[in-house]
């Protein structure tokens, strides 16, 4: 691209106006780093050329001199002799320096991207226009890379079912990926400039907001997790979930990076699947009743016989007035007693079995194996256990359902105590323990005397539908599993050393 002069050009650098020697003029030009080429003004024609541009063309000094433009470039547009006089004719009409890209090709076909310099210059009082040029293959190479990767993730960002967006510390949007138009059925173009807010849910604007103004107040790259109700164009109201990452000081960015996603469906699904199973533990709770229901009506017939006893012994005393009032004070005191213990009785089964709503709360353990103790032990006496309890002194308090936990802690204890119907009436034995100690989990303990379980997979144990009982339904251990797993925590079980029988563990987190 570059061109020449006669034989003497050279020596004419001399020349040049500068305060510099001709000596240093000459070895700067020749042994420069970059190629420098001095052309004829009007015709472009090369008139010298330095080491540099000899090597990089695969032309020696001399087949350079006199070669045009046109002989060492691309030559099709936008490189091409016409266009390469155009900017030699504005650096030599400026007198500035004219600095663009350019596309030189060598000997062997070769083509070398160029940053080109053109500036007029006199020599022994003609002008002149000397070309630097620097190769720039690498610098190319990584636009192109840099614009590929650019091209990426781009299309990433277009075809991504998530979305993506960029907002400023007052919740303005300045950028919003298209993916916004499948989630919100809106334009990215129509939110530039935007709050965010006036989209949000008015009951978690302060929530997303706070999120925001905190982690404004983060580190650079520090992060939040944020669920929120969004309004749909067509007025509908989706939940999505979200991670914004400070990137203030990023200086591709400058902003708070959000990525979220629709979780619309996936919480109705959720939602689904809780109250599925809420209500097959409720079926669980009531066939588990069903199946104690002669042990409940031999329990609850002794209160009632001995109230219908007291209250007729009470009446032929009255009517034979052979009485004192402390006598009857106290036969209708036992009165009242017995049929308050019927009256707790069924007030636990009915609890116990009632159609409710998940609700959590601080619960004491030991208070709440107190509370079914005698349904376990009502079934335990139709079935000649005996029962036996170890509770730990230390904090037992868990964020729990109540009655869900409970039916776990039954369901076990009424698997142990028939799992040992085939075991001698001696050796019936069912115990329950609540440990806590130091850990951060407080663990129940049930364990029989039974003839063990098979031996299968743990993991198969807590499947659906497995049973050791031919008339099991095979679904007391997975909704155990079930109900445990939604209060973070664990269940298992383990064979005693040297005894028969089967111990099963639930862990519970501690609330405190």
């Amino acid at each position: 691209m570059l061109l020449g002069d006669p034989p003497n050009a050279k020596a004419h650098l001399m020349n040049v106006t500068s305060p510099l020697s001709s000596t240093s003029y000459q070895d700067v030009f020749e042994f420069a780093n970059d190629i420098m080429v001095i052309h004829d003004m009007d015709t472009g024609e090369i008139l010298e050329a330095n080491r540099k541009a000899c090597e990089l063309y695969g032309y020696t000094i001399e087949e350079l001199r006199g070669m045009s433009i046109g002989e060492l470039t691309r030559n099709h547009p936008p490189f091409n002799t016409e266009i390469g006089l155009q900017q030699i004719w504005k650096a030599r009409d400026s007198g500035e320096s004219v600095i663009f890209e350019w596309v030189i090709r060598n000997a062997l076909e070769k083509e070398t991207p160029v940053e080109v310099s053109l500036k007029r210059i006199t020599m022994n009082g003609i002008g002149r226009v000397i070309a630097m040029a620097r190769d720039i293959s690498e610098r190319k190479e990584a636009h192109a890379v840099l614009k590929e990767r650019e091209r990426y993730y781009r299309k990433l960002i277009e075809r991504s079912s998530d979305g993506i967006a960029i907002v400023s510390t007052n919740g303005a949007i300045q950028f919003v990926g298209p993916s916004i138009n499948a989630l919100l059925g809106v334009s990215a173009r129509s939110l530039m400039g935007r709050s965010v807010y006036a989209f949000i849910d008015p009951e978690d604007v302060e929530d997303v907001r706070t999120a925001l103004n905190g982690l404004n107040e983060l580190k650079t790259n520090a992060s939040v997790k944020l669920s929120y109700r969004v309004r749909h164009r067509n007025g509908e109201w989706k939940t999505h979930e979200a991670v914004c990452r400070n990137l203030l000081d990023d200086a591709a960015v400058r902003g708070l990076l959000i990525n979220f996603r629709d979780v619309t469906e996936r919480i109705a699904a959720e939602e689904k699947a809780r109250l599925r199973a809420l209500e097959l533990s409720r079926i669980s709770r009531i066939s588990t009743t069903g199946e104690m229901a002669t042990a409940l009506a031999h329990e609850l017939n002794q209160p009632f016989f001995a109230i219908v006893n007291f209250v007729a012994g009470c009446r032929r005393r009255i009517c034979s007035g052979n009485y004192t009032n402390d006598e009857l004070l106290r036969v209708l005191e036992l009165t009242q007693n017995e049929a308050e213990r019927a009256g707790r009785i069924i007030n636990k089964v009915r609890e116990f079995t009632c159609n409710r709503s998940f609700q959590r709360q601080v619960i004491d353990l030991r208070s709440l194996i107190e509370d079914i103790r005698s349904l376990i032990e009502i079934r335990a006496r139709d079935h000649g256990v005996s029962v036996s309890y170890a509770f730990d002194d230390a904090n037992c308090e868990v964020e729990c359902d109540e009655v869900l936990i409970q039916q776990v802690v039954i369901n076990l204890a009424v698997n142990g105590i028939e799992a040992m119907s085939s075991m001698p009436p001696d050796r019936r034995r069912l115990h329950i323990g609540i440990a806590s100690g130091k850990s951060k989990h407080v663990q129940i303990t049930v364990t029989d005397t039974g003839p063990g379980l098979p031996r299968v997979s743990p993991d198969h144990i807590f499947t659906s539908f497995f049973s050791t009982k031919n008339s099991g339904l095979g679904i007391g251990l997975s909704l155990c599993k079930s109900i445990v797993d939604t209060h973070e925590g664990h269940v298992w079980f383990t064979r005693p050393e040297g005894n028969s029988g089967a111990c099963f563990h639930v862990m519970l987190p501690r609330s405190s």
